[in-house]
């Protein structure tokens, strides 16, 4: 980080200083005769011929050759600096210059004079609308979203906005850089608090211009705009006509009592649910918007929804997959009105295991749109909380949950700031659509469809190792198993041999210890899942040491919770189904939210193709590209989402009188540590280990769990900090426009 008293100054320049352009114009204006030798356009060889011809200096120590060779080169780099740079020579055309008039450069000087006097008074000069510094503020939204600059921004006609040294343009960035008093290196974070501060912009502006600038960098591949023909396309679509789609042999589930549960500002809903109870026992009916019914495939709407793959929820919008039409009316299960869904028709017994399962295309009719928080209280639901607490209860699944920051925009200006925690009611949908999306992975997997796998890896073994080492640190006695790579294909002789050839480099036959009598037969879809005992006993040592750490003091556990958390892998999709280590499943395919995720929408197509016995819609090839796709496109919006709730964050901090915060440290890594402001998960922010002591050597020990500092002796050592512990500290660094968070002790 930069210093905020060094923001501004120019950066100081090598001994060893190129040609000077001044000095190269007083020498040669000096044998100037005529008047025609001042409005002459020279190359450079013709400067230097003039030079030698009219100097009455030879060449000492250098024949001519070699002294012409020299001022040759040193007039071509003041010519080829001429044209990007403002000096005493004029650019004119294909490598020529003239030289600038006395009088020319005395007005120039005095405008850079001008500019800079200009320049000190703002400074000093508190932010208002007026016509001085609305010429400042276009150009401080100019070079924000690089967009170009007015032709009127300038220090004098003749040579734009350089004159030597001095560039106007950086000279307005280091303006922004000492009225905001940031100290980030880079000056957009200036730039952006500037023009937010004068009210130049709103927050909504300085969002969308965020999104605007990764479009132009080619890193938001999600337009804010649908393709208009395409949406003129999708309004025209009728509404759904239910006796004509039962006539076409669509199976009537309108009788049932489905309702959809969301969060009270959800426009598209895409699933709804039924808790059936008649004679032969109960059905969990889950419905999903049937999106595939109105998105063919390789359409145009098709092409548009696969390229964008996901859509991108925002504090202030949604970048929709899909367009209005289908998102948030045609495809939404909105009460009252008949819908086309796909519908997983599962029959409980009285242990609540699903005994058989059964895909439909369906019409319904939900009968109630609810939010989460309407269900809790009303006793209607209740069989069905029961039904979703007893396959809790019989889960062995890792459970890390933070607490989940929205921020949400109002207006222009105005913001919201929640933190959502999930209730039994986000539980149970949560809990139904996993359920859902298991059986739709085993339906399809069984029937041999290539799909693209929700896939996610068991922990890596250094890591685990690692986090062992950690926790044997800190003397926590937390010791977590190493992960067996075993599939399901593999008996234990197959695991040996594996782990054998992985320590020796090479393959090695054991099959000679290995009985086929204990092989078990394996559907191919399966073949590379992780053998269940090998998942059990590493899901098993997770929890454990999420309910050993549960004991320890609050700083401890936090450090615990906090390795857990990091140990995790990112899940991703993949045409080859290893499995879904943190729910524990064998097969885990998206399908339950076809009108966000393009994933689904393919898992829709190969059910419909299932359901009609006819060929599947993709092949394996088709499989492995889409997937890859839609995994990158997952991790761009999530990057997406993350920067712009952090900036939002940041908006509402600046506005907030509190700048002192008892933050927990959540993470050491050189040079930095990492802190929890709130201390459950929701914000963060970093501090430089120099802020701590600009004195003082201080490092990260090997574990990443303490700052310590070494003595004057150069050898004892002390800890300065811990991992885990609360740490007072203030907000030293606001960047609206990337959403980073610097601190500092207070």
């Amino acid at each position: 980080m930069l210093d905020c008293e060094h923001m501004g100054r120019p950066k100081r320049t090598s001994a060893k200083r190129g040609p000077d352009s001044e000095r190269m114009w007083r020498r040669l204006t000096s044998l100037f005769t005529s008047r025609d030798d001042w409005s002459k356009t020279w190359t450079s060889e013709e400067m230097v011929d003039y030079l030698i011809k009219h100097e009455a200096r030879p060449p000492s120590r250098e024949d001519a050759k070699a002294y012409r060779k020299r001022l040759l080169d040193e007039v071509q780099e003041i010519v080829r600096k001429t044209r990007k740079h403002g000096n005493h020579f004029k650019w004119e055309t294909n490598n020529t210059v003239s030289a600038r008039t006395r009088e020319s450069i005395v007005e120039i000087e005095q405008a850079v004079a001008d500019w800079s006097a200009r320049l000190s008074r703002l400074e000093k000069q508190p932010l208002e609308s007026s016509e001085e510094w609305g010429e400042i503020f276009d150009a401080w939204s100019a070079m924000l979203v690089q967009s170009p600059l007015s032709d009127t921004l300038q220090i004098h006609p003749e040579i734009g906005r350089t004159w030597k040294k001095f560039d106007l343009q950086l000279e307005l960035k280091r303006l922004a850089a000492r009225k905001s008093g940031l100290r980030f290196p880079e000056f957009e974070p200036a730039l952006a608090m500037m023009l937010v501060k004068a009210g130049q912009w709103s927050i909504l502006d300085l969002l969308k211009q965020r999104l605007d600038w990764r479009r132009k960098n080619n890193d938001n591949p999600f337009p804010a705009t649908y393709n208009a023909s395409l949406e003129q396309w999708a309004k025209q679509l009728p509404d759904v006509d239910a006796p004509s789609a039962l006539a076409e042999g669509r199976t009537d589930l309108q009788h049932l009592h489905f309702v959809t549960i969301d969060p009270p500002d959800a426009k598209d809903f895409d699933d709804a649910i039924c808790l059936e109870e008649h004679e032969n026992g109960r059905t969990l009916w889950v419905a999903i918007a049937d999106v595939a019914h109105y998105v063919a495939k390789d359409s145009s709407l098709d092409l548009s929804a696969q390229a964008r793959a996901t859509s991108v929820y925002l504090p202030h919008a949604v970048l929709p997959m899909l367009p209005f039409r289908l998102a948030d009316d045609l495809c939404s299960l909105r009460a009252d009105v008949p819908r086309l869904a796909m519908v997983i028709e599962m029959r409980i017994d009285d242990d609540n295991s699903v005994v058989s399962s059964k895909a439909h295309e369906a019409v319904i009719l939900v009968k109630e749109n609810l939010a989460y928080e309407e269900t809790l209280e009303d006793t209607r639901w209740e069989g069905m909380f029961k039904l979703a607490d007893s396959w809790q209860e019989d889960e062995l699944r890792l459970n890390i949950q933070n607490g989940e920051q929205r921020p949400r925009i109002h207006g222009e200006n105005t913001l919201s700031i929640e933190v959502k925690w999930p209730n039994r009611a986000t539980k149970m949908i949560e809990t139904f659509m996993v359920k859902t999306n298991n059986i739709v992975g085993d339906m399809l997997g069984k029937s041999g469809a290539v799909l693209p796998w929700r896939c996610h890896p068991m922990p890596d073994s250094a890591d685990v190792q690692n986090l062992n080492k950690q926790l044997e640190a800190l003397e926590i006695s937390i010791q977590l198993p190493e992960p067996r790579l075993k599939s399901k294909g593999q008996d234990d002789t197959d695991e040996l041999a594996g782990l054998l050839g992985a320590w020796a480099g090479q393959d090695i036959d054991l099959s000679g210890l290995s009985s086929n009598e204990n092989k078990t037969e394996i559907d191919g879809y399966l073949a590379n899942v992780s053998a269940q005992d090998a998942r059990d006993e590493m899901l098993d040592g997770l929890r454990q040491a999420q309910e050993q750490a549960s004991a320890l003091r609050s700083s401890l556990r936090r450090v615990v919770d906090q390795g857990l958390f990091q140990l995790m892998n990112r899940a991703r999709y993949d045409a080859v189904n290893i499995g879904h280590f943190g729910l524990n499943l064998d097969a885990y395919a998206h399908f339950t939210s076809p009108i966000r995720r393009y994933p689904d929408l393919v898992v829709h197509r190969q059910l419909k193709a299932m359901l009609h016995e006819k060929d599947w819609v993709y092949n394996e090839e088709e499989m492995v590209s889409l997937s890859e796709h839609c995994s990158q496109q997952g991790r761009i919006a999530q990057l997406l989402e993350w920067e712009l709730v952090a900036m939002t964050l940041n908006c509402h901090l600046m506005q907030s009188e509190n700048q002192n915060w008892n933050a927990r440290v959540v993470g050491l890594r050189m040079p930095w540590i990492f802190l929890d402001l709130n201390d459950d998960g929701s914000m963060h922010g970093r501090m430089h280990l120099k802020q701590l002591s600009a004195k003082k050597n201080l490092f990260i020990d090997d574990f990443g769990l303490k700052v310590m500092g070494e003595g004057r002796d150069g050898y004892s050592e002390s800890v300065v900090l811990e991992l885990g512990q609360l740490f007072p500290c203030r907000i030293r660094g606001l960047d609206l426009w990337s959403g980073r968070l610097d601190l500092a002790p207070v």
